[in-house]
């Protein structure tokens, strides 16, 4: 939201190294397709916002809702993707079961991942609707020209994608299987119209390193690209997988057992979406909840798929749709509860309490300056979550103040503040830089400079979250990078 907010005030596609050191972390085509969305309601103008909590709440509630309308597009592009690769009912069990699993719970998230399935999905069934105009015995001029336009919407698709997300390009092999593997066309044929997809794909993506290049950003590109590949962290891919399984146990097992169904019929559709994204999240160190969104249409797909072979299998009819339909509805109705459950929860109350609390702290520091003819920037210190609430009071509400991040290792923290006033949000991550042996043995400079800032302000207020106690059975903690208790601080 901070990146799409910086478009929608005109500041440009990219953040500058000077707001964020790792500008360069992500392509930006995300973020340009969030700020044109929202500025078609005229966001956040439209919303008069104001620093009360109603007012803060509906200003995620927007883009959220948009999230929520991606999703459902997403749903029917399962089906259609399912329905002409295999048959009807595998899509409309794909699609049932991608409607209500818990686990697509995350595509209503804010995140570059749910952002950019749309485009992926979208680049696959025009490739998969390709593969069955090719396979068919009539081939006329005019089919030859609607042939062509799918596969260059193919490749212009996927080629967004990438440029939303770069790990997106695992997915090229599924795509040029689908496209190279038709029916009829010679080898000859079959390899010029993949050469004819492979050019969007290159060339979409190929923007964000040109427009690097015209900045004279190309050094700051290489680092965002070097620390995403290179970091390091607990979550890998098996504490993943774990967080996955406690949090929908079900899609997972069958997704499983489906991938393993479709290894031993040789289903390279499936294979070729899930084994090379799976390789590269093995391979890149860090991962979390959100890199499976790539994942979940894959798995509800092979699933139904399972789930259809399984009902043939049973020869009486009757005991066949009473055991199939049986099933399907048991998981489909015990997914949509669960969802249920997810979406009617109150999980970001506190949050919400504590960034309306910040804006008007800044708001009075502001008034402050004001009245003192002081054009003193107030600091606001906080970790990288803090960072993901300065899009409200920088471009909703305008007030001018300067973040100091506490995190490593993209830390700029390890110099004195260069204004008086302050405020200080001490998180969980806060007190470990404080407190933590290891934190304090590694970081001894960084952790003596957030003590004294710590130790040199007072506590103004402080925020309990205990709602999210009661979802611990499904790793709800995931959803908070706060913790239970947050303290304001204030010099």
């Amino acid at each position: 939201m901070f990146r799409s907010l910086f478009v929608l005030e005109g500041l440009g596609p990219q953040i500058p190294s000077s707001v964020y050191i790792y500008s360069y972390d992500h392509p930006y085509f995300g973020q340009l397709f969030l700020a044109g969305a929202l500025s078609l309601i005229n966001y956040p103008d439209s919303l008069n916002p104001a620093s009360s909590i109603q007012s803060i709440e509906m200003l995620y509630l927007v883009p959220r809702v948009l999230m929520g309308m991606l999703a459902v597009f997403d749903t029917f592009l399962v089906y259609k993707i399912a329905d002409i690769r295999y048959n009807r009912k595998v899509g409309f069990i794909s699609a049932a079961l991608f409607a209500v699993m818990p686990a697509t719970w995350f595509l209503r998230r804010i995140y570059l991942d749910s952002i950019l399935l749309p485009f992926l999905l979208l680049s696959i069934l025009c490739a998969v609707y390709y593969a069955k105009r090719s396979s068919s015995n009539s081939v006329h001029t005019n089919g030859i020209n609607k042939n062509i336009i799918l596969i260059i919407l193919s490749g212009i698709f996927l080629g967004l994608a990438i440029f939303t997300k770069v790990p997106v390009f695992t997915m090229i092999p599924l795509i040029a299987f689908i496209i190279i593997n038709q029916a009829n066309g010679s080898k000859k044929n079959r390899l010029k119209r993949l050469g004819i997809w492979l050019i969007p794909v290159i060339l979409v993506p190929m923007i964000w390193p040109a427009y690097a290049i015209s900045a004279g950003e190309f050094s700051e590109w290489i680092e965002g690209i070097v620390y995403q590949a290179v970091r390091e962290s607990v979550r890998n891919l098996r504490t993943s997988i774990l967080l996955i399984f406690e949090f929908d146990p079900v899609i997972l097992l069958l997704g499983g057992a489906g991938i393993i169904y479709s290894i031993v019929k040789k289903d390279y559709f499936i294979l070729l979406w899930v084994l090379p994204y799976l390789v590269f999240l093995y391979g890149i160190g860090w991962v979390t909840h959100f890199h499976w969104i790539m994942l979940f249409p894959a798995l509800c797909i092979v699933s139904a798929l399972l789930f259809d072979n399984l009902i043939k299998a049973i020869k009486v009819q009757k005991i066949r749709h009473l055991v199939g339909y049986g099933i399907v509805s048991a998981i489909a109705i015990s997914g949509f509860m669960t969802t249920t459950a997810l979406i009617s929860s109150s999980l970001n109350a506190v949050y919400i309490d504590l960034y309306s609390y910040i804006v008007k702290e800044l708001e009075l520091g502001r008034e402050k300056n004001d009245h003192n003819e002081n054009n003193e920037d107030i600091t606001l210190i906080g970790s990288h979550r803090t960072r993901a609430l300065m899009w409200i009071p920088k471009y909703v509400f305008n007030i001018d103040f300067v973040f100091r991040d506490t995190d490593l290792p993209n830390d700029n923290f390890t110099r004195p503040l260069e204004s008086y006033q302050f405020i200080l949000v001490a998180d969980q991550n806060l007190f470990n830089r404080v407190t933590d042996r290891d934190y304090v043995q590694k970081y001894e400079k960084e952790r003596t400079i957030a003590s004294l800032y710590y130790n040199s302000s007072e506590t103004i207020a402080t925020f309990i979250d205990r709602e999210s106690e009661q979802y611990n059975f499904m790793k709800m903690g995931e959803n908070h990078g706060f913790g239970k208790f947050i303290e304001v601080r204030k010099n």
